[in-house]
């Protein structure tokens, strides 16, 4: 039965065997004649030999299974001979044929019923031989035996179904199956005793020499051939006689009226004679019942012989009943083919799925398991071991390859850039400093000139000229570049540092490759940190598949306590031109950045492959974090670094995702510099920050002060749609001359820039009520639709200096705007605030800080006016005198003077404050479109995707208004003058004292007790520190005295002491004479002179003494350090014989530190930063030292302390002065 089924699945069995007709040819592969020929000993096994053997052949797929199909048929069939053919029986018998019928009496459950008994499988392999062997051999002599008995059995069969039925009728229920394989039987034996007649003709033919090669032979095989001819038409008379009736049924009216003719003749014959001899064989071979009916009809997908009722009338002519039962037959006949392969199929799934449960459960056993694990754990330390040593190859010769084209670039700079008469060109840092300014610019190296961006040429004026004649001029231009380079390797050759790297190479190196990741220090874990990790379960599995997942962080140096936090996927890395879409790691001691998306361009929003580049920031340097927005989406961060970095990310997976990295940063996180307060809410940060006290009293400037609100209300030069925005400040720009002085110079700061002009806010407040008519509800009404801050607005200011003209360029697709409508002049720029309807733009930080950006010192094409005027640099106010350096100096001073300080709260009110919206905002005239506020729309909620795409692009190039950072209450306004902190004397001239005269201590001339020449004057809270010569130290008193309106401040002596002995270097006699009132030239002539640039005093305010006192190191437990730090004020001096830096204490004058930092000679001079935390010395050797002076936490971050050289593992940290940095700023003298 398997056989069968296996038969069938080869498209071999007797279902498909009714498509093709009886074969007409000659087999090539066997030599048979019109069939297969099989051997006629016992057939051998298919073996994986014999399968290859056939493979190698030129037999197809389809005839090869078929082949293989009809042996494996016929040696399933011969190991059933001996049970249907006993030799114990006499098979003349009728008892014989029906012997072992029992073994088809059941159905075999296992593959199904559909087939029904085993008798089924029997008949269909049976007939598969006899359609596919050749008609003459042994084989289909044994096969039409074994046909003949299946026939009896399924007789039987039958029978026994009708007595237990009551009726005989053809294909019904108990007896279909078996009748359609009657059916079957019967047509197959008649298409091969078409077979048979076929080849007798061609034996008997004159040409019969062709199929044997000799005459015996061939005598014998017509003799069988004549035997199995016999044997055929047997079982077409006995199943004539058996089963009448559906041959009746199924066969066409002539087809089965030509069978009982022929069958007749041959009960006729039988009469005459009782021997059937050969010649009646050749009249039954040559009878109309063979020779005819021999098409192959199609009907609905299904092929029938021509013998099948298909529609033809039965019985006599008056009779007009027609039958389609053959047709069914057949269609039920293929039909059960098919669902025997399914079923067939099915079974050896349902095995072959049992046994893979088995093996599942199997291996889901403990012993499995612990086996697959320790498997699975040493392949994956093979592989990890595999990708280190793979990863540290590539690094290395990435490094070494890296470092080389470092050190020719330097080389070549060397060489080329002090001798070429080429300017250099320059470009804004991409950071700004403490202040938010831009006031160092940077060289541009990969600089581009812009020409094909003109405007003219984009508009086909004289293109191919220009074209033209700028390749001329490029290409005479490198040729004399050329020519000089030579001529200057040629002088220079032996000067050419082709050696290793010197230090100055080094640090060249070092700026051409600076890195805004940093390196990673051991810090001690939080408290809530090693919480989280009693959590963590460790196992080695794990660990393992974490450190695979991370591995791309691992090209960095870790610290050994190093751990990691957090990761986090869909971030965005912000900056100014690019978008850059990667994954984030965040660990106790750094933050990991890996590009693995897009990098998407601000400007034109196209994307480009990201380089799959690793970043890295080093948390000990974080100094602040601030909540931000991006597309109007409070999901962003911005941090900032003691060093200067600006980080902007965005967290695509919402606002909850950036408040986790928050928590995770603020709480497991090495952050010892960090002062941002918990909550990224931009009203609770500055409600927190006590910023407006202090500008009120006068300890922060206006500039400082809007910087300041800007960042904490969302704005950042990270951004270009979320830029810092400043309030136009002057509003004469035609006078020769200015008096800031002089309310009338100044803008109208209680209004914004679109209602400075009452003739137009008419015209804007006439709109805006018509919009209701419109269909504008209340909230989208607006009196502006433009605003104060965009990116074209940013770009329009900064257009001269790059990266800004490059950003210019690409927001008008790829060329510069209009000449008519560049920033050409100031004045002009502020007429079209005043006037325009669409022009309401305020003004950016830079020009109140950057002369540059009003300067075309790059060159570029800027185009020219309707008038014929040359766009370059921008026209000035005529009181500027044409400088724009006196501009920014003066717009500065604007910004600063007392009219400003007293008015800046309005603006502020307007930009930031309770009038931004609202009925106040209403009333104030300052209502914009309502995209551009906060909250105004959500964009999940948007489901239209072209309702979302314009939404964002409008968020995008129409503005942003920042955050509101005051709702109810106005902005307060800056304290009186007398009460603001201030200089004591700010105009002597004015004041009265032109005649005012130092102070001269008590005594400093006395020739008993001489204190020396006062060298140096500190001030410290209302003292003033005088350093005398003799290395004395006097503290006077400060107080204020009118008295005969001569002297604003009198002094007066509170003590003096002098430095301990042991404090002193070397000789007090020989620091004495060294320092006595030195000249310009003797300070150059004697090392060890001293002046006021030989000391600095650590803790001169109240505000830093209280900050020193409370001010611990989250990194170290040093218990000296931490006393030493409770001091109120240190000295810092040099110029010392032992050539180092002292720190003495102001209180005791006790030496606290003494280190040369390194310095080859004497110390200088030396200078302390403003946030005291900085000191810088000047030595003899010509470098400059930066140190961080008691801040262990600084220290850390400004130091890899990390390395390990030759000289031992820093101590950062650990000591009151920590050498950071070295300064190769010249040569020796």
């Amino acid at each position: 039965t398997v056989t069968s089924c296996v038969v069938a699945k080869s498209k071999v069995d007797i279902g498909s065997s009714f498509e093709n007709q009886f074969v007409a040819s000659g087999d090539p592969v066997s030599g048979g004649i019109f069939g297969i020929r099989l051997p006629e000993a016992t057939i051998d096994a298919v073996s994986s030999a014999h399968y290859i053997k056939m493979v190698k052949t030129e037999i197809k797929g389809e005839e090869r299974c078929r082949r293989l199909s009809v042996q494996i048929a016929a040696q399933t069939l011969s190991l059933l001979d001996a049970f249907i053919f006993p030799d114990l029986l006499d098979a003349s018998l009728p008892v014989s044929q029906l012997h072992g019928l029992a073994l088809v009496r059941s159905n075999e459950a296992r593959l199904g019923t559909s087939q029904g008994p085993i008798l089924a499988g029997l008949i269909r392999l049976s007939l598969v031989l006899l359609y596919s062997l050749e008609p003459c051999s042994v084989k289909v002599l044994q096969c039409c035996s074994r046909l003949r008995c299946f026939l009896h059995w399924a007789l039987e069969l039958i029978h026994e179904s009708v007595a237990l039925a009551g009726y005989s009728a053809a294909f019904h229920d108990l007896t279909a199956p078996l009748d359609r394989l009657v059916l079957s039987i019967v047509i197959h034996c008649r298409r091969a005793l078409g077979r048979c007649a076929a080849l007798l003709s061609g034996l008997e033919a004159p040409s019969r020499k062709r199929y044997f090669r000799d005459e015996e032979t061939r005598r014998r095989n017509e003799k069988r051939l004549l035997r199995v001819s016999f044997e055929l038409r047997e079982i077409v008379l006995t199943a004539y006689k058996g089963r009448n009736e559906v041959l009746r049924a199924a066969l066409s009216c002539k087809n089965f009226e030509a069978l009982q003719e022929s069958l007749e003749y041959r009960t006729i014959a039988d009469a005459l004679s009782s021997k059937y001899g050969s010649r009646d064989v050749r009249c039954f071979l040559k009878s109309s019942w063979i020779t005819s009916y021999q098409e192959i009809e199609a009907s609905s997908e299904v092929f029938a012989t021509e013998q099948v009722s298909n529609g033809q009338a039965h019985g006599q002519a008056h009779e007009t009943a027609s039958s389609h039962r053959g047709l069914l037959a057949v269609t039920e006949i293929m039909a059960e083919s098919s669902q025997m392969v399914i079923e067939f199929t099915s079974a050896l799934d349902d095995a072959f799925n049992l046994y893979l449960e088995d093996q599942k459960n199997w291996a889901e056993t403990d012993l499995v398991r612990d086996l697959e694990f320790e498997g699975d754990i040493v392949a994956k330390r093979l592989s990890l071991c595999h990708k280190n040593s793979v990863a540290d190859t590539s690094r290395s010769l990435t490094e070494r390859s890296q470092g080389a084209a470092n050190r020719w670039d330097v080389v070549n700079r060397q060489v080329t850039e002090l001798w070429t008469s080429q300017s250099s060109h320059w470009l804004f840092p991409k950071y700004t400093d403490c202040l938010g300014r831009r006031i160092l610019l940077t060289r541009n190296r990969d600089f581009n000139d812009h020409e094909d961006a003109s405007y003219e040429l984009m508009l086909g004026y004289e293109r191919e000229k220009a074209e033209k004649e700028r390749v001329e001029s490029l290409e005479k231009q490198e040729e004399n570049e050329r020519k000089k380079l030579l001529d200057v390797v040629k002088r220079n050759a032996a000067f050419v540092p082709y050696g290793p790297n010197t230090e100055e190479d080094e640090e060249l190196d070092a700026e051409d490759n600076i890195d805004s990741s940093a390196h990673l220090l051991p810090l001690k874990d939080h408290d809530e940190a090693s919480t989280e990790e009693d959590n963590f379960v460790d196992h080695e599995q794990q660990a393992i598949e974490e450190e695979d997942t991370d591995s791309w962080a691992k090209s960095f140096v870790w610290v050994g306590t190093e751990a990691i936090v957090a990761r986090f996927e869909n971030i965005a890395l912000v900056e100014l031109r690019t978008t850059t879409e990667g994954k984030l790691l965040l660990t106790t001691h750094g933050l990991y950045f890996k590009c693995t998306g897009n990098v998407i361009n601000t400007i034109t929003k196209s994307c480009s492959e990201a380089d799959n580049s690793t970043l890295r920031w080093r948390l000990n340097r974080l100094a602040e974090a601030h909540g931000r927005r991006f597309m109007l989406r409070a999901q962003a961060i911005e941090l900032f670094f003691a060093d200067g970095v600006e980080l902007f990310l965005n967290f695509s997976n919402g606002t909850r995702e950036r408040d986790k990295f928050y928590a995770k940063l603020r709480n497991s996180c090495k952050t010892p510099l960090l002062q941002s307060p918990k909550s990224l809410n931009p009203r609770v940060v500055f409600k927190k920050s006590k910023i407006t006290q202090m500008w009120r009293k006068g300890r922060m400037s206006n500039f400082e002060y809007l910087m300041r609100l800007n960042k904490m209300a969302g704005r950042t030069f990270n951004d270009v749609t979320q830029y810092p925005v400043f309030p136009w400040i002057l509003c004469d720009y035609s006078s020769d001359d200015i008096d800031l002085s002089d309310p009338k110079v100044y803008r109208d700061l209680t209004k914004p820039v679109g209602a400075l002009n009452a003739d137009r806010l008419e015209a804007l407040i006439e709109r805006y009520n018509d919009l209701a008519s419109f269909g504008f509800a209340d909230n989208e009404r607006f009196l502006y639709g433009s605003h104060y801050s965009s990116p074209g607005v940013v770009l329009h200011y900064l257009l001269r200096q790059e990266p800004f003209t490059s950003m210019a360029i690409e927001l008008q697709s790829g060329r510069f705007d209009c000449p008519d409508r560049l920033f050409i002049d100031i004045a002009g720029c502020w007429n079209s605030c005043m006037t325009s309807t669409s022009d309401v733009k305020e003004l950016v930080p830079e020009l109140f800080t950057c002369p540059e950006v009003l300067l075309n010192t790059n060159g570029f094409p800027l185009g020219h006016t309707q008038s014929g005027r040359c766009i370059s640099d921008v026209l000035l106010p005529p009181w500027a005198k044409g400088s724009a350096y006196e501009f920014i100096r003066i717009q500065r001073l604007a910004l600063e003077s007392e009219y400003v300080t007293r008015n800046l709260s309005h603006w502020i009110d307007l930009i930031f404050g309770y009038k931004q919206r609202g009925p106040e905002a209403e009333s104030a005239h300052n209502i914009f479109h309502y995209l551009s506020y906060e909250g105004a729309i959500d964009m999940e909620k948007i489901t239209d995707e072209v309702e979302r795409q314009a939404a964002e692009s409008h968020i995008q190039n129409f503005g942003q208004t920042p955050t509101q950072l005051l709702t109810k209450e106005p902005h307060p306004c800056k304290s009186h003058s007398k009460e603001r902190f201030g200089c004591m004397i700010q105009n002597l001239a004015k004041g009265g004292y032109l005649n005012f005269r130092c102070y001269t201590p008590p005594k400093q001339f006395c020739p008993r007790q001489s204190k020396g020449a006062v060298v140096s004057l500190l001030p410290f809270a209302d003292f003033l520190v005088a350093i005398h010569s003799d290395m004395s130290i006097g503290y006077y008193k400060v107080l204020p005295s009118f008295r005969n309106g001569r002297n604003p401040i009198e002094l007066k002596m509170e003590r003096h002491r002098n430095f301990n002995r042991s404090g002193l270097s070397m000789s007090r006699r020989a620091i004495k004479r060294g320092s006595a009132a030195p000249t310009s030239m003797d300070c150059i002539i004697n090392p060890h002179s001293v002046g006021t640039w030989s000391f600095a005093l650590l803790g001169a305010t109240p505000q830093d003494s209280t900050r020193k006192k409370s001010r611990t190191s989250k990194l170290t437990n040093n218990a000296e350090l931490k006393q030493e730090t409770e001091a109120s004020a240190y000295l810092l001096s040099c110029g010392y014989w032992d050539e180092a830096l002292k720190v003495h204490s102001l209180e005791t004058l006790k030496r606290v530190s003494s280190d040369s930092g390194g310095h080859q000679g004497p110390i200088r001079c030396l200078a302390l930063g403003s946030g005291d935390s900085l000191l810088v010395t000047g030595g003899q050797d010509a470098t400059l030292r930066v140190w961080v002076v008691d801040h262990p936490d600084m220290a850390l971050a400004l130091c890899d302390s990390y390395v390990q050289t030759s000289l031992g593992v820093s101590n950062c940290g650990n000591s009151f002065l920590t050498l950071c940095h070295i300064l190769w700023g010249h040569k020796h003298s």
